[in-house]
């Protein structure tokens, strides 16, 4: 899948899938965990990117970084296909 001119493989989108699915309705310090959402609605069309509100796009991002960071100190989680698809919506943000 391309979105923005940057690929996503099959692997990456299914991680999307399952991690949106498993934060569905959750949310921190009253904040609804959105990061899996939004990526999946970009990835499957539901949504024009221009369409995402800044301050989604930045609720987004805060999110990611503080999932990708919490997951890379685990030591018995493999987070490099979380931190590839951080880096790649990073890109897509023009980060």
């Amino acid at each position: 899948m391309v979105l923005k001119d940057i690929s996503f493989s099959a692997e990456e989108i299914e991680e999307i899938e399952l991690l949106k699915e498993l934060c569905e309705g959750m949310t921190v310090d009253g904040v609804e965990i959105v990061y899996f959402k939004v990526l999946s609605d970009l990835l499957n069309k539901r949504v024009k990117f221009e369409d995402i509100p800044q301050e989604v796009l930045q609720t987004t991002q805060l999110q990611m970084n503080d999932y990708v960071h919490f997951w890379s100190d685990v030591d018995w989680f493999d987070s490099r296909l979380v931190e590839s698809v951080a880096i790649k919506f990073s890109k897509m943000l023009g980060n």
